[in-house]
């Protein structure tokens, strides 16, 4: 559609049969004129969906009618997809909008409306048509939800282990000599009994038997519970219950099974979730392969009251800059138990972020090497109204929580860090990381005097927006044109108090230049700067040195915008379309993805060059920049390599966030030799480093390594049915 659209086939029933073709259901939708044909499960029935107008007319409301009955849509849901796919259009980022409606039985013709802003007059822009059997009861237990989305589809197709799969699993681990036991450990309280049951369930119906699994119910008044428990713990002699006999809370309920788990390894489950039937497998994999790991977490996604998976985390590798920002270890998180009975279990008054108060106690006692990630989705978050799947806002107290967890971590290890809350739509913090008593000298490169206009105007920029006050900035000239425009940028250069022309005469190379200018530089802390960029908050200089100069940090890169706002760099991704790519690249700051928040302050590979701050002792220590093999480009990448190899991490910070002035490319002849440049230029960067089969760890392999934003991609390896050696992460 040109103007608008509705996605009608994002039309979720809760629960229901999702989406139905027209042709199973008898209906043609030609003749019936409805946009949707659908068999709901239930009379209770959510339309999710977006809807993008036709730009004269703004909106003022949005409903759907059956009938005489009317149900205002909760609008204004951002849809960044959509945006994506409409990007000038002022409407498409709220585009989102939620409708509850009650069906009767047989057939419902149900009309979305919205209000024209001007005109306020109602236009009808959908027609669903559902239908309501008589058996509706019967069906809903009879029928599993059909796949509809996107992500269903492809999880079905690439990721979840078929039943020959499952079947191999099986008589692998029967062939074991050495067959870990595994705990999982459940709280449970007054849980739906169809809920419980489910997730007992899925840890019954695991291919690895090897298990026990440890419930302390927390002193549930619901019989229904505690039958519920009796029944399975009766049927199964791995089912083992501790009853508590008054609630305190879930701290204290999982320390109390926590002191029941024999297992090696211990895995957090709640009460209602449900785990991937190979799920204890690929830990128990891990776990033999791997015998100094200490903790393993997975991918998750989370599942709806009629077993429909959507919202799929694929995390990067072990990521400690990202666990102070959010919980990426989670679901499914398993610990070595001899460790979590060491720093004392759960502690109470952490309750709805204790998992993640735990995962920050484990990480100060291990190395990183005895992390460990499995890049599969092993555990299902059930989407419940009072579940924080569902939205923080459903515990307000877990945000406390959290923040406190995360408050008493930084005080114990990295004590000087302050947090400050993320105004909305933001959903977190930022830390503030210490300077050195004495605020370090930056050195600030721009390693060409061309463009003119973009050296004057970055220079004016970073003098009238920049709070850091300690900085000088060095501009290169290299003497080859003498045009009355670069004499006057000259002239005007040497009349500016932070700013140093250095003599560069005859030098040529990206990499040549910004060495020379190193060595010429005075400060403790060099950043590379490309003279297009301009920054957009005035504490952007002291945000990437505070990071620079925190122990164990190599290179820091900013989060590089265009200029209608879109991500250009959020940090480089190996063997992305043969070479290397940008993460988040074309995507909105403040949007979530299945790979994760841009928003957040990560680990990555590498850094572009654009933007890299690093410390000059250890820019020293690592050779500076190949001049001699990576003249133009590819050398910041191979220097972030070698950072890396010396144990330093590289982090990307979007607090730090610069905007691109001009999009200049290069064309023709002159386009064809650059990218000859890159091709040849990244080879030597791939034979140097070994990278022919690297996985970058810091990017997912659920994702497509085609395009730069996060999307489903097709796995590079076949699901593997053996207990082989793991790749290091």
């Amino acid at each position: 559609m040109d103007d608008s659209g509705c996605s009608l086939h994002e039309v979720q029933f809760e629960p229901a049969r999702r989406q139905r073709a027209s042709e199973e259901a008898g209906i043609g939708l030609a003749r019936d004129g409805a946009d949707y044909v659908a068999e709901a499960l239930s009379p209770d029935m959510t339309i999710v969906g977006w809807f993008v107008p036709p730009e004269a007319s703004g909106i003022r409301g949005l409903r759907a009618r059956q009938g005489e009955q009317l149900y205002v849509a909760r609008r204004k849901h951002r849809r960044h997809d959509v945006w994506h796919r409409f990007p000038d259009h002022p409407f498409s980022l709220e585009s989102g909008f939620a409708v509850a409606v009650r069906l009767q039985l047989g057939w419902n013709i149900i009309q979305l409306e919205f209000k024209e802003e001007v005109s306020r007059r109602w236009r009808e822009f959908a027609v669903c048509r559902v239908w309501l059997s008589p058996w509706w009861p019967l069906k809903a237990r009879v029928y599993r939800p059909a796949c509809l989305s996107e992500y269903e589809a492809w999880a079905r197709l690439e990721h979840d282990p078929s039943a020959l799969d499952l079947r191999a699993m099986r008589t692998t681990e029967a062939a074991l000599a050495d067959r870990p036991l595994l705990s999982v450990l459940m709280p449970t309280y007054n849980t739906p009994a169809k809920w419980l049951e489910r997730a007992i369930e899925s840890v019954r119906a695991q291919t690895y038997s090897n298990w026990e699994l440890c419930i302390a119910d927390d002193g549930s008044q619901s019989r229904q519970v505690r039958r519920t428990l009796r029944k399975f713990a009766a049927r199964d002699p791995r089912i083992r219950i501790t009853w508590r006999l008054r609630s305190g809370h879930i701290c204290n309920a999982s320390n109390s099974a926590l002191e029941n788990c024999r297992g090696v390894f211990t895995a957090l489950m709640d009460h209602d979730d449900e785990l991937a039937p190979d799920a204890l497998f690929h830990v128990a994999e891990r776990i033999v392969h791997q015998p100094d790991v200490m903790m393993i977490f997975s991918d998750e996604d989370k599942i709806d009251e009629s077993g429909v998976r959507s919202g799929p985390y694929f995390k990067p590798g072990w990521n400690y800059d990202l666990l102070l920002g959010e919980n990426c270890v989670s679901h499914m998180g398993a610990f070595r138990t001899s460790l979590l009975r060491e720093i004392g279990g759960f502690r109470p008054g952490f309750e709805g972020s204790q998992d993640w108060d735990l995962a920050l106690r484990v990480v100060e006692r291990v190395p990183r090497e005895a992390v460990a990630h499995i890049p599969r989705v092993l555990y299902h978050w059930r989407i419940l109204p009072q579940s924080t799947a569902s939205s923080m806002d459903a515990k307000p107290y877990a945000r406390v929580a959290a923040r406190r967890a995360v408050k008493d971590h930084l005080a114990r290890h990295h004590p000087g860090v302050r947090m400050e809350e993320l105004p909305e739509p933001h959903d977190g913090w930022r830390l503030h990381w210490p300077l050195p008593a004495s605020p370090p000298l930056v050195s600030i490169v721009v390693s060409s005097l061309e463009p003119l206009d973009d050296v004057r105007d970055a220079v004016e920029t970073v003098e009238r927006i920049t709070t850091y006050a300690n900085y000088e900035i060095l501009v290169m000239d290299t003497g080859l044109a003498h045009t009355p425009a670069e004499l006057a940028l000259r002239d005007w250069l040497s009349t500016r108090a932070m700013v140093r022309v250095i003599n560069a005469a005859g030098l040529t190379g990206w990499s040549r230049l910004n060495n020379h200018a190193a060595r010429e530089s005075l400060g403790t802390v060099l950043l590379f700067l490309n003279p297009s960029l301009r920054p957009s908050s005035p504490d952007w200089l002291r945000e990437l040195c505070s990071q620079a100069c925190r122990a164990g940090v190599g290179a820091v890169g900013g989060q590089l915008l265009d200029l209608l706002g879109t991500i250009q760099h959020g940090g480089i991704v190996l063997g992305m379309n043969g070479s290397t790519g940008h993460l988040f690249r074309n995507w909105l700051p403040d949007a979530n993805t299945i790979g994760g928040r841009p928003d957040l302050v990560r680990e990555v590979t590498a850094v572009t060059g654009d933007c890299l701050a690093v410390m000059k002792s250890r820019f020293e220590e690592a050779g500076g920049f190949d001049e001699a093999t990576l003249p133009d480009v590819h050398a910041d990448l191979d220097l972030c390599l070698r950072l890396r190899s010396s144990g330093l991490r590289q982090v990307c910070t979007p607090f730090a966030s610069l905007v691109f002035q001009s999009t200049r490319t290069a064309c023709g002849r002159r386009a064809r030799a650059r990218r000859a440049a890159e091709v040849e230029q990244y080879s030597a960067v791939v034979r140097r480093w070994h990278l022919e089969k690297t996985v970058d760890p810091y990017f997912n392999p659920n994702l497509s390594l085609q395009t730069e934003v996060p999307v489903l991609g097709r796995r590079p390896v076949s699901i593997g049915c053996e207990l082989s050696a793991s790749q290091s992460d």
